[in-house]
């Protein structure tokens, strides 16, 4: 399990900024696939959570450490059958989960049920996939992250990577979905996850002069093979 958790790392720092741009739940937040509990502290954090923390897992063990070391409330139970009243949690979260259970469809609508109307859901998962990539854009980009000028919606900004899973959403009931894709670099201390940033978006917020800079970097990098890390939220 610690083993597990440790691959969820490089997934924390956008985790933090994707956690901020999301209202505050209205009541209990469920963490679905919890674990240990090993995300509860940014949850928490992140979310300033007054209600309560509730994980749930299929693992009996993991959830006894959740419980011990976490203060989770812990509901041992299946994803596609999750044993909660309809409308009981104010929001839930997916994080490194949905690709594990055999029907995600089934457990999304099941998100949908509990969390009542107006709630939230943040599903977050890693698969790679071929995209337009160089490390002069890597470079280029993350010092365009980096900039306080750019609003939080730029974190959802490149919809066609995570269109399988926006659309997932949509199907099983939630609404206003938002997606994203981000470049996960486990091996960088500096700058583990990177931001990919549609060409619409970037010249929103650029001089001509810096656009066409990033026109000509686009324009010259490869198509490479990179683990993204995907998230998509729904109301």
């Amino acid at each position: 399990m610690r083993d597990i958790e440790a691959l969820h790392e490089p997934l924390k720092p956008i985790l933090t900024v994707l956690l901020a741009t999301l209202a505050p739940s209205e009541g209990p937040l469920l963490d679905v696939g919890c674990g240990t509990g090993a995300k509860a502290p940014l949850l928490r954090s992140t979310l300033e959570l007054s209600a309560p923390l509730i994980g749930l897992d299929c693992d009996l063990e993991a959830l006894q450490e959740a419980v011990t070391h976490a203060g989770l409330l812990a509901v041992a139970g299946d994803a596609h059958a999750l044993p909660l009243r309809s409308a009981c949690c104010g929001a839930a979260v997916c994080i490194a989960t949905l690709g594990l259970l055999r029907d995600q469809r089934v457990a999304l609508r099941e998100m949908r049920r509990v969390v009542r109307p107006g709630g939230w859901v943040l599903v977050v998962t890693a698969t790679t996939a071929w995209v337009p990539w160089s490390a002069h854009m890597r470079d280029w980009t993350a010092r365009l992250g980096n900039r306080g000028d750019l609003p939080g919606e730029l974190l959802f900004t490149m919809p066609e990577a995570a269109a399988d899973l926006g659309a997932l959403l949509r199907e099983t009931g939630w609404s206003e979905v938002r997606t994203g894709a981000f470049v996960i670099e486990a091996g960088s201390a500096t700058q583990p996850v990177l931001p990919l940033l549609t060409r619409e978006h970037v010249r929103r917020h650029l001089t001509p002069a810096k656009a066409e800079e990033f026109e000509a970097i686009v324009a010259c990098a490869d198509v490479a093979l990179l683990p993204l890390m995907l998230a998509a939220a729904g109301v």
